[in-house]
């Protein structure tokens, strides 16, 4: 394609992967008032956190074969259109109907998650590395720019709908956008063979000690970033910060992660270790959360270390993918089967954080339930840089 056909796709991609995860950080500032609106306990709220995350491990699965039975095109602007009913659903005021909206809000965003980086390899041949940065960088802006807007837009409307709202008109557009901008060529048998090849892969390395660790790397990372987004902003309002000052520290949180996710390749060099990178990447994170608890004025520091830490956690996971995968058709499979599960269990993060929360009454004993995570997933990090490839 010539620079100027490339605008098209360029702006359906870019304004797709703004609904990645806008839909689902926007709910963390919010916890309160979500309380207080349907009159839940903090475990169903952390129900809630953790819905949309587990649906990103269920549903990606269906991603391939839906891409091979109506092409790319079709088959993102389908989900698209789930992502949209489960916006538009999250209207509603039965907190039941508000779970399974929720749920169909995560399954749109995962289909969306395998598809597009697939789509972005069909349209930009010779621009796949530029192109697929921007694209994360998006997706990282969209978490970031749903948790800022959260509070003003439920403020601006008098309630949480607001927000939801936002965030529906946001996914319809979004559908008119893709309709009209994202070209039609799709390579369908292509995308059948590569379902096959990732489901027998995939079957292949639950034998392999590596790809557990690589599981874990990408699951942890995955429960971290949700559970302090799910619980970050309810924590800090509860120390008495105003909600929109709350929301503002967890911009900060995932904005810090943005340069650091794309200097990560840079900072491995010059560490010349995986092993050294994920230890500093834990010692950052477990003082960013130190911080978070001294308040004050350690909220900035805190936020921005632990951000970086986090930012840099899933490029250290799909950088180890990438040596310790065998060719492109292995890493697909490892990249399938570690979001899969590692999504699923993602899911069980917030909820866990919000049980703590719920027996103790204690938010130190709940944030180290995160600690806990950070050392985990540094202990997985370690695994992985000194095993052998799959």
């Amino acid at each position: 394609m010539s620079a100027r056909s490339l605008l098209a796709p360029s702006i359906a991609i870019v304004f797709t992967a703004m609904l990645l995860r806008g839909p689902v950080t926007a709910v963390g500032p919010l916890a309160e008032a979500i309380v207080d609106f349907f009159g839940i306990s903090y475990t169903q709220y952390g129900t809630l956190a953790a819905i949309p995350i587990a649906a990103f491990g269920l549903f990606s699965f269906a991603a391939a074969p839906l891409a091979s039975r109506l092409g790319i095109k079709t088959a993102a602007l389908a989900a698209i259109v789930v992502l949209f009913a489960g916006a538009a659903g999250r209207l509603c005021s039965n907190w039941n109907g508000f779970l399974l909206a929720s749920l169909t809000v995560g399954a749109g965003i995962a289909l969306l998650n395998v598809m597009l980086p697939v789509a972005i390899k069909n349209w930009f041949a010779g621009k796949t590395a530029s192109m697929m940065g921007l694209y994360t960088g998006i997706i990282g802006l969209s978490g970031a720019f749903g948790g800022l807007t959260s509070v003003p837009l439920s403020e601006l409307g008098g309630g949480i709908a607001t927000t939801m709202l936002f965030w529906a008109a946001a996914a319809f557009v979004g559908a008119a956008v893709w309709l009209l901008l994202a070209p039609a060529t799709n390579d369908v048998p292509k995308a059948a063979v590569a379902a096959r090849c990732t489901d027998e892969g995939m079957l292949s390395l639950l034998k392999s000690p590596t790809a557990w660790a690589l599981v874990f790397v990408m699951g942890l990372q995955s429960l971290l970033v949700y559970t302090v987004g799910a619980w970050l902003s309810p924590f800090l309002s509860a120390q008495g910060l105003p909600h929109d000052e709350a929301g503002f520290w967890f911009f900060v949180f995932l904005a810090s992660g943005l340069p650091a996710s794309i200097l990560t390749p840079a900072f491995m060099r010059a560490v010349k270790s995986e092993a050294a990178a994920s230890l500093i990447l834990g010692v950052l994170y477990l003082a960013g959360i130190a911080g978070w608890l001294a308040g004050g004025w350690w909220l900035l520091p805190a936020s921005i270390s632990a951000g970086i830490s986090q930012g840099s956690m899933l490029s250290v996971a799909f950088l180890l993918m990438a040596k310790k995968s065998d060719g492109s058709r292995q890493m697909l499979s490892m990249s399938a089967l570690a979001q899969g599960l590692g999504y699923i269990g993602a899911g069980l993060g917030p909820l866990a954080f919000g049980m703590v929360l719920e027996k103790s009454a204690s938010w130190p004993l709940a944030f180290s339930f995160a600690a806990l995570a950070v050392v985990c997933w540094t202990a997985a990090g370690l695994a992985a840089s000194r095993s052998s490839k799959l």
